[in-house]
């Protein structure tokens, strides 16, 4: 399945009921990418825990002796497992947001020690780690590799998720990386396909003649591996060369375009060379190194608008619901600045009359949090925010508005 909204959706709906989904792909496809999106969209935090960084099971729970006082009065001790940093940085911030459904995102579950797969899945099978339970609130998510070197998960551990196998999807990498290259955005969006590809492991890189063979041995020979030497098209690595390119010279890029070079017996350029580094000797290399060649001879460009992504929290529908004032500021008193913040976002989005609800919770907020102002900016000059909605705000005065007023102004 490709990383789309259809996804998206799907593995929402496992959340809310209470399943664990598990994201099987691929390395470097977008998986720990996509889960902090959707923790994003769900008004919420993700936790991430790269499992396949833990050398034994003892690194998800670190043991402390603690004194007791037993039944006669006297003082002893005895051992406590507490929560790795990460799982307990996830608790409390749980036990801070009741009304939030926070992710403790498990990403490489697999490609670790069995001793280490198995810990993580206790911590799914019991929502206990050490001597402290999960909070309701908590929601789990894994992802793995399904192929390679990795811990195979038995029938048993298997039922206990909702799989779901999942490849990149071109168009949805370009509308969710922010200032994408825009040769980059080309070639995604005239080759879908070239989103995930793998080199062909052709280097020769010894000789060694004998009577049986050419004496020819390549890199993936010569380390046994496969293709695990030879870099890949991915959406990490398109992500890393697409911001390479947005700070390359553009004469640099000409001179390295010029300049022949050879690769393993390759007649080819120097600016596919440093491309490869990125991204592998693949067809989407060959296309990008194309449509560079062809705008720096025509010295042409230009950007795309990117699709925003506007989170509503989980305590909005209950703020719509509310019938008159009373019931609204009554709700608005019990949330986060977190929720208020991404409420007040989200009003501003809808194409409803909102211009109560925006009234309220300006007063109410503190600050709109640093990424729902990023967000805010994109909607304005994309054009995804409703524009009555945004005169509403723009007419109170509330600490929040006034300082959002300057940073707006600049954009309508």
């Amino acid at each position: 399945m490709k990383f789309t909204d259809t996804l998206t959706t799907l593995v929402r709906q496992s959340l809310e009921v209470g399943a664990t989904p598990a994201l099987m792909g691929e390395p470097g496809i977008g998986k720990s990418s996509f889960v902090e999106a959707l923790a994003y969209s769900m008004g919420t935090k993700a936790f991430v825990l790269p499992c396949n960084q833990l050398a034994d099971k003892a690194d998800l729970t670190g043991a402390r002796l603690v004194p007791y006082e037993k039944a006669d009065g006297t003082q002893s001790y005895k051992q406590v497992f507490y929560p790795h940093q990460v799982i307990q940085e996830c608790i409390d911030y749980a036990l801070d947001n009741p009304r939030e459904w926070p992710l403790l995102f498990l990403d490489e579950i697999n490609r670790t020690t069995s001793d280490v797969t198995s810990g993580a899945l206790t911590l799914v099978t019991l929502r206990r780690m050490g001597h402290i339970e999960l909070p309701d609130n908590v929601r789990l998510i894994v992802a793995g590799n399904d192929k390679g070197t990795v811990t195979t998960l038995d029938e048993a551990s298997l039922s206990r998720f909702t799989i779901f196998h999942v490849e990149p999807d071109a168009a949805t990498l370009v509308s969710i990386l922010d200032d994408m290259n825009p040769w980059v955005k080309k070639v995604l969006t005239q080759h879908p396909a070239l989103v995930f590809q793998k080199s062909t492991p052709h280097a020769i890189v010894a000789d060694g003649k004998d009577d049986d063979d050419d004496g020819n041995v390549t890199m993936a020979e010569l380390f046994d591996g496969g293709e695990e030497m030879n870099q890949l098209t991915t959406p990490r690595t398109i992500d890393n060369v697409s911001r390479w390119l947005n700070t390359a010279d553009r004469q640099e890029l000409g001179k390295y375009l010029a300049t022949q070079v050879q690769i393993a017996g390759r007649e080819t350029s120097l600016l596919n060379e440093a491309i490869e580094a990125f991204t592998g000797d693949t067809m989407f290399t060959a296309q990008l190194v194309g449509v560079i060649a062809e705008d720096l001879a025509s010295n042409s460009g230009g950007q795309q608008q990117n699709r925003v992504n506007v989170p509503k929290p989980n305590c909005y529908t209950s703020l719509k619901k509310a019938r008159t004032v009373t019931d609204l500021t009554t709700e608005i008193a019990g949330l986060t600045n977190n929720e208020i913040s991404g409420s007040l976002l989200y009003a501003l989005k809808e194409s409803d009359d909102n211009s109560r609800l925006i009234e309220q919770l300006a007063h109410a907020a503190k600050q709109i949090e640093p990424p729902h102002t990023r967000t805010l900016i994109e909607m304005v000059t994309n054009g995804q925010i409703d524009r009555q909605n945004l005169e509403s705000f723009l007419q109170l005065d509330t600490p929040v508005v006034n300082a959002a007023k300057p940073v707006l102004s600049a954009f309508l």
